[in-house]
């Protein structure tokens, strides 16, 4: 049995039907739980992702090593013998508290899902923007991310390491081109950054809001 500490997203939507698929089962708390080490009895391993949401844990982390040592606290429940932790960058103060309390870990670091951004608001806005191209991002599908911490739970050899999830470097631009054609909302168009350049001076001159697609551009592509 797996105790996930996921929340309820795209992510942990994904690990629990690829658990399934093996044959775990699989018991669901929030990281805030205060029964977390009555819960874990009993689980061989738990998976804790500090941010639930890996776009929004990317764009705005908030690391917590207190809320790591709860959970740290948790491998000392009877059966646990592993912890995987899912992070994006930015939760590198969890990942010390991690290293320093001595349980058998794996990390997987783990980039945006691609499901995450086509629920973001900025995309659900009926609008139609130009975004430049030249700026790449990682992404990942939720289903290739579940089965790379997956993996972590099972093969023993990964214990102690910071692997990566499997992910695709793609333009930001493109990246929110292809989420908003599923969202189905927003008009995305890709230019050159020059004619973007262009476009954005005479907007400012004339006080034009940007919108949210576009600043949510500028977070995605750390510009």
């Amino acid at each position: 049995m797996i105790l996930l500490l996921a929340g309820d997203g795209p992510l942990a939507r994904a690990l629990q039907d690829k658990l399934a698929d093996v044959g775990e089962e699989v018991r669901i708390a929030p990281a805030s739980d205060d029964a977390l080490f009555n819960k874990a009895c009993g689980c061989r391993a738990i998976v804790y992702a500090p941010a639930p949401n890996l776009l929004q844990g990317r764009l705005r982390p908030d690391p917590s090593p207190d809320r790591m040592r709860a959970v740290l606290g948790a491998t000392n429940a009877p059966g646990v013998g592993l912890l995987v932790v899912v992070t994006p960058a930015g939760y590198e103060d969890e990942e010390l508290a991690l290293r320093k309390y001595g349980v058998p870990y794996v990390i997987v670091r783990t980039p945006p899902l691609v499901e995450e951004l086509e629920t973001q608001p900025a995309l659900q806005a009926r609008c139609a923007v130009w975004l430049p191209r030249g700026r790449k991002v990682a992404v990942t599908s939720a289903a290739l991310a579940a089965d790379a911490i997956v993996r972590a739970s099972r093969d023993d050899s990964l214990q102690g390491a910071t692997v990566d999830a499997p992910s695709e470097s793609v333009d930001a631009a493109e990246v929110l081109q292809r989420a908003a054609t599923r969202a189905r909302r927003a008009s995305v168009r890709t230019v050159a950054p020059v004619l973007d350049a262009a476009v954005r001076r005479v907007g400012r001159f004339f006080h034009v809001p940007e919108p949210a697609i576009v600043t949510l551009h500028g977070q995605l592509a750390g510009s």
